[in-house]
């Protein structure tokens, strides 16, 4: 790695540590504030959850490809980095799926995030993620970014019920570390590491999972430490998955991560 990439990955954690700080400072008081994520059930009804699964399955089998319109899949065992191996992705699924279009429409998930930040959000667009069993390539410790923060709503359509299905794992107020946050990042830069890779000053028993059936929205701030669990190994876990942002930050849809794997530019922050 060069000195300018160094230079420019310690740069970032900084700017970006002290944009966050004060993002979450100016937030009003609740549980998803301080927590970093917060948990409610029954969002969506138990048929809807299995039509969706359905839907994916029908699309996910065979290499990353075009779908129609702005939706494709991407199939994580195809990059180079040898990371989450048994997930693949179908993004932009609200170009195909007249529900999850009217979800995007009616803003009944941006309205939930928009209660609980005290300001307008946007959305880019829903994915459905099918994450395999899986107990040797997950990925540890990190964080998706700096402020301005990217929200993701998680809908467990299947039941993970059990730490073996897979759960959403979070370190509860991690969002607001700085130091820790920032030491990572150098390190990170010193030895040639993935930036934004949380792997120093964290470790499981600072962890929670979110065990819950299907139906289950969990609103996260993706700034907060995070990972794939890694003792995922009785039953794949579907999830729906919403990417936001506050307006004011929001340049536009639709989700591109995971794009250049059919070949298209990585045009917004989804």
């Amino acid at each position: 790695m060069s000195l300018r990439a160094r230079t420019s990955i310690v740069g970032h954690a900084v700017r970006g540590c002290l944009a966050g700080r004060r993002f979450w400072e100016n937030r009003p008081t609740n549980s998803f504030v301080r927590d970093g994520y917060e948990v409610i059930h029954g969002f969506l009804d138990r048929v809807e959850c299995e039509r969706l699964v359905a839907l994916a399955a029908a699309h996910l089998p065979g290499p990353s490809h075009q779908v129609a319109g702005n939706c494709y899949t991407w199939v994580k065992a195809e990059s180079a980095h040898g990371r989450n191996r048994g997930v693949r992705e179908l993004l932009n699924v609200n170009d195909i799926d007249d529900n999850v279009a009217t979800l995007m429409a009616d803003r009944r998930v941006h309205s939930l995030f928009e209660a609980r930040l005290g300001e307008p959000v946007e959305m880019y667009g829903f994915s459905i993620q099918f994450d395999d069993v899986d107990t040797t390539s997950k990925r540890g410790f990190h964080i998706d970014g700096y402020a301005p923060p990217q929200f993701k709503a998680f809908i467990y359509l299947n039941d993970v019920l059990d730490e073996g299905d897979g759960p959403y794992t979070i370190v509860p107020g991690s969002h607001r570390w700085s130091a820790r946050k920032l030491a990572n990042d150098l390190v990170n830069a010193a030895t040639s590491g993935t930036r934004r890779d949380v792997r120093y000053l964290v470790d499981d028993d600072d962890l929670r999972t979110v065990l819950a059936p299907a139906g289950t929205i969990i609103l996260s701030t993706q700034d907060a430490v995070h990972k794939g669990w890694s003792n995922h190994w009785r039953t794949p876990r579907y999830a729906m998955i919403g990417y936001a942002t506050t307006a004011r930050h929001f340049r536009g849809g639709p989700i591109t991560e995971g794009a250049d794997a059919i070949g298209q530019p990585r045009a917004s922050a989804g």
